[in-house]
Parts: C-alpha cells; sequence; structure tokens
C-alpha cells in the first residue's frame, strides 16, 4: 500500500486553481475596509465624546459650569484653590489605574504598540474605556497633557475589539487596531496623513495596500467627522508666513540641532523622573495625586501651561507673546508635564512636545531675525519647524510630525524648511538615544522596537527560485534494498542526502529519511519504498513567496518542505539552508564594502 499525506495544509496545492498565500490575504482587503469604515465612523463619535468630556470637567472645576464646550484653564479665578484641582484629578486617575488597569498609565502609544507586538493586537474594551475617561479627567483638571495618546489606545482598543469579534488573524487585528488609533486621532486633530502616518510608523510596521487601504478609509473617514462634529479649522490657525529662501537654511539646521538635543534630553528626562519619584514608594493613587499638586503649584505661577495648551500654542505660533513670558512658558511646561507624567499618571505627549518646541522655536527665530534681519522672516515660522522637530525627536516619527504640523496649521508652504528642520533633529536623536519616548518603557520590558522598516527578500523572491534542484526523488515501486544501497554508495547523490521524496507519476506522496531506509530494508529488502516512506510531509507551491515558506516551516515546526507546481508534480525541495542563502545578498550589501569601481585617470 502506498503512503499517503495527511492532506494538503494551509498553503499547499496540488491544483492549478488554488490561490497563493499572498492572493488570499488580498482578497481579505475589501472586507477589513468595510470593517474599517464603520469603525472610522465610531472614532469619530468617541473623540468628539473625549473632545467635550474634557471641556466638561475644565468648565465644571475651574468655572463652575455645567458646559461641555472646550475651554482652557489659565483664566480662572480659583486664587490658591487651583493648585489642588490638578490633584483632585491625579487622585481619580490613580485610583481608575489601581482598581480598572495598570495599562492606562502614561501616555498611551507603548501599550498599543505592546499589544501588537507581544499579544496579537488584543486590547481590553475596558483598558480603552478606562484611558479615555482616565485622561480626560486628568487633561480637564489641568494637567499638561494631549489628548492624541488616549484616542490612539481608545480607538485602538475598539478596532481590536471589533477584530476579536470576527474570525481573522493577527495580522488583520492589527490592521484594525490601526484603523481605529488613525481614525481616533484624525478625528481629533483633523489630520488624516499624519494619522496614517502614524499608524505606520509605530503600529503597522509595514507599508502594503492590505493595510494602507483600511486605515486610509478609517483616518479619512475620521477626520471627515471632526469637520462635522468639531470643528472645519485647522487646530493652530496662523496667518500665511513666509519661510524665507536658500540664506534661511543654515538657521533651520541650527534648529534642527538644537531640537535634537531637547527632544533627546526631554525623552531621556521622562524615564528618569519617573524612576526618581518612584523611589517616593507613594504607589496609587497617590503618586499620581501629589504629581498633580506639583502641577497645581507650577500653575498658579505660570497658568499657560494648565490643560492641553492649544489656545497658547496658537499664541507662540502668532507671535502674541513677549520673549520673556515665551521662555516662561517652555521652562515651566516642560517641568509641569516631567512631573506630572513621572508620577505614573494617565495623559499624552504630542500636546505638550508641540508647546515646548514651538516655544523653543520661536526664542530661536527672535534671535535669528534680530542678528540678521535680511532673513524677511518673522520668529514664528521657526516656531512651526520646532514644533514638529521635538516631537519628531522623542517619538522617532519624523514623517508623522512633519505632516501633521503641516496639517494643523495648513502652513503647507512650510514644507521645506519643517523637514530639514526635523531630519536633522532625527540624527541628532539617532547619535544621543537608544530608544524614544514611545519605545523606552518596552525596552525596560525587554522588547527592542526597531524604528526603521528593513527590506526583506523573502517577501520578494518565489520559492521556485530559491529551492534545490534537483529534488532528490525515488519512485514509490523501488525497493528499500535498492535505496539502501544507494544511500550507501559513494558515488551517489542519495549518500549526502539525509532524505528523500518519494514520488508516484510524479507527485509526491511521501518522505523517506536514512534511518528508516536502512530499517526497513534489515527487515524485508524487498519492500516497496512507497510502503515504508512517510505521509506526512509539508508542500509548498513553487509560486509561493520564499517568506511563506519560513512561514510553514516555523508554524509547522518543521525544517524542510516539498515543492509542487501547479499541477501538484514535483518541483524541487526547500529547506532552511535554502531561505538563508536568500538573504545573503541582504547581508552582503549591509556589511561588504566594495572598493571604487571607476577611478579617476592620472
Amino acid at each position: 500500500m502506498t503512503c499517503a499525506p495527511l492532506g494538503p495544509p494551509e498553503g499547499s496545492a496540488t491544483h492549478a486553481a488554488k490561490r497563493t498565500v499572498l492572493e488570499r490575504e488580498e482578497a481579505r482587503v475589501g472586507l477589513l475596509t468595510l470593517i474599517a469604515g464603520g469603525i472610522g465612523v465610531a472614532a469619530g463619535f468617541i473623540a468628539f465624546a473625549l473632545y467635550h468630556l474634557i471641556g466638561f470637567i475644565t468648565n465644571l472645576f475651574y468655572y463652575g459650569e455645567l458646559n461641555f464646550s472646550f475651554a482652557s484653564p489659565e483664566f480662572n479665578h480659583l486664587g490658591l484653590l487651583a493648585i489642588l484641582v490638578p490633584a483632585a484629578g491625579g487622585l481619580v486617575a490613580g485610583l481608575m489605574i489601581k482598581f480598572g488597569s495598570t495599562k492606562i498609565v502614561g501616555h498611551g502609544i507603548p501599550e498599543t504598540m505592546e499589544s501588537v507586538l507581544l499579544n496579537r493586537s488584543k486590547i481590553e474594551p475596558k483598558v480603552g474605556v478606562l484611558k479615555a475617561v482616565s485622561a480626560a479627567v486628568t487633561i480637564g483638571t489641568g494637567q499638561p497633557f494631549g489628548a492624541e495618546g488616549p484616542i490612539i489606545q481608545t480607538g485602538g482598543a475598539f478596532g481590536s475589539f471589533v477584530g476579536q469579534l470576527v474570525a481573522m488573524t493577527g495580522s488583520e487585528r492589527k490592521i484594525l487596531l490601526a484603523s481605529g488609533a488613525a481614525a481616533g486621532m484624525a478625528a481629533v486633530f483633523g489630520t488624516p496623513i499624519a494619522a496614517i502616518l502614524l499608524a505606520i510608523e509605530l503600529l503597522l510596521f509595514e507599508f502594503r495596500a492590505k493595510s494602507l487601504v483600511p486605515v486610509a478609509i478609517a483616518s479619512a473617514i475620521g477626520a471627515w467627522m471632526h469637520i462635522y462634529l468639531i470643528s472645519p479649522q485647522p487646530l493652530f490657525q496662523t496667518p500665511a508666513y513666509a519661510f524665507g529662501g536658500l540664506n534661511s537654511l543654515p538657521f533651520y539646521v541650527c534648529l534642527g540641532l538644537i531640537c535634537g538635543v531637547l527632544g533627546s534630553v526631554l525623552s531621556r528626562g521622562l524615564y528618569k523622573t519617573e524612576g526618581l519619584l518612584g523611589k517616593a514608594r507613594l504607589g496609587q493613587p497617590w503618586l499620581p495625586m501629589v504629581g498633580g499638586l506639583a502641577v497645581g503649584v507650577v500653575g498658579l505661577a505660570v497658568p499657560q501651561v494648565l490643560g492641553v495648551g492649544y489656545n497658547v500654542i496658537t499664541g507662540v505660533l502668532d507671535g502674541q507673546f513677549v520673549i520673556e513670558l515665551v521662555a516662561l512658558i517652555l521652562v515651566a511646561k516642560a517641568i509641569a508635564w516631567l512631573l506630572a507624567m513621572g508620577s505614573q499618571t494617565s495623559g499624552g505627549t504630542l500636546a505638550p512636545m508641540f508647546l515646548i518646541g514651538a516655544a523653543t522655536g520661536y526664542l530661536f527665530g527672535v534671535w535669528a531675525v534680530s542678528a540678521y534681519s535680511a532673513l524677511g522672516v518673522v520668529p514664528a515660522v521657526f516656531a512651526v519647524a520646532g514644533m514638529a522637530a521635538v516631537f519628531g525627536t522623542a517619538s522617532r516619527a519624523p514623517f508623522t510630525s512633519i505632516v501633521f504640523a503641516l496639517e494643523v496649521t495648513k502652513d503647507y508652504q512650510g514644507v521645506l524648511p519643517v523637514v530639514i528642520t526635523v531630519v536633522i533633529a532625527e540624527l541628532v536623536g539617532e547619535a544621543l538615544m537608544d530608544e524614544s519616548i514611545m519605545t523606552e518603557r518596552l525596552a525596560g520590558r525587554g522588547l527592542r522596537v526597531r524604528n526603521y522598516y528593513e527590506y526583506n527578500p523573502l517577501r520578494q523572491v518565489r520559492v521556485g527560485s530559491v529551492m534545490s534542484t534537483p529534488a532528490s526523488a525515488v519512485e514509490a515501486d523501488s525497493t528499500v534494498g535498492e535505496l539502501s544501497k544507494l544511500m550507501s554508495s559513494r558515488d551517489h547523490p542519495f549518500r549526502l542526502r539525509k532524505r528523500v521524496v518519494v514520488v508516484q507519476d510524479g507527485r509526491p506522496v511521501g518522505v523517506i529519511d536514512r534511518d528508516q531506509a536502512y530499517a526497513a530494508a534489515s527487515v524485508s529488502p524487498a519492500s516497496r519504498v512507497g510502503d515504508a516512506c512517510t505521509g506526512a510531509f509539508e508542500r509548498i507551491l513553487e509560486d509561493e513567496f520564499a517568506y511563506e515558506g519560513l512561514r510553514t516551516m516555523t508554524l509547522r515546526g518543521v525544517s524542510f518542505l516539498v515543492v509542487v507546481d501547479k499541477e501538484g508534480r514535483l518541483a524541487g525541495y526547500l529547506s532552511q539552508g535554502d531561505l538563508t542563502r536568500a538573504l545573503k545578498g541582504k547581508v552582503e550589501d549591509e556589511t561588504v564594502v566594495e572598493g571604487p569601481k571607476y577611478r579617476p585617470q592620472d
């Protein structure tokens, strides 16, 4: 009796109609896009609720009004009582952390990244709810945070929840999580392109149509929801600036260097502050309360640091403040944010980073314009570039920060100065920091997150181009005695093979290794190879990409695959060594230094 395979596993085929794994994946784009559209609508309403909940809490605690409109706490008349308001918010957030979930600590993005990388993109629904409410409480009570981290975690949690209601892979659930996060960010800020880029840089870690299309649709719908539910105007309404010509280029480079250092200091400083405050051993909910109390003291002296500070950022970009006040706001915001976030409470990083960066750029611009009046620009143009550069450095998300700064100001004519400043700052950050503000906590947990994309040859080449040919094969009707002799012969290729493929009519029906052949030959040399072989083996189409071979080997726990063509006939043999050789070119490109091919003639 001829041994028979146990059945083709996922990714194998014996018929021409079978699709490759890539084709099956792309066929799911429509379903994912449809679901992502619904997530975008829901994220818009979630953002609307968060935005107005912050306004309600601010109005209630600082002005004693039942009003849901967004307001700034800086104009309150509470006097010394204002010190206690952020402390109360910290206490409430601490209670939610202690009795709700510790995963809402911090600005939310690292926790979302961790769920993608370690938990197959699964987030508990309660984490999203608690994060939104706790952040609304802390921001509404004046703590110096932004709403982007909370809405990203909350939107991502909603997308993950939907992904857990439908049968899908972890990769597909990741796309829905990223769709929810991007839609939430776009719905709060009206920045659809920046939201897409943030999802790519910090959540998806890939760029392909299957993930880009659903995320883009969700983000666009989220931005439409922002226009209809929150405001059709840009977040920071600024006049049209002249960003200068080539003569201003050296100044943007200098600003990039400054912002790179500042972004690195803030990122490292946050986790140093966490460590120092953690030594107090107060724990939840008392540590966030103490952090809130410190914010209250700073806010009493400089009320512009309280809350998200969107109006203050607009004032800096418009040049409404005197230079002394801008410098004071810069220092006070940085101190208040470090103390508050370091106290293990719940909040966001983008808004405070934007204010610190804008203030830094404005101060630099005042110096540049006064020293070189021929630049023909106003100091505020440097504030726009600085705003993007500080956040881009700290987060290691330069593309997101570039586009975000342009979208929230609608100053698209500033794209060149902003790009120059951000990329220079990014280079400085690369030199000064091993981890970003988004990945430092993950690194402390033993998880290293790469902040750049790599070319993977296994996703580009097909199995047929890397497999071993011809495959070592023996007919099923051969005897095990004949096969054992060939394996023992010094002149036959079988001598170097640990196993051979058993075929019948050109189609693989089993695999037999050296020990099986010798054992069967010692008992009955005349028995058929087809009766002695193992029928449980893994196949793969030669048209599949090599990465599918690696995936199958990993999931099935095997070290080789039998390669077949679309008719199910034996085409070759794929081993782990074949996959390693496929990576040789990439390794050589990154490590082998070649001399110049062309030399100038003497």
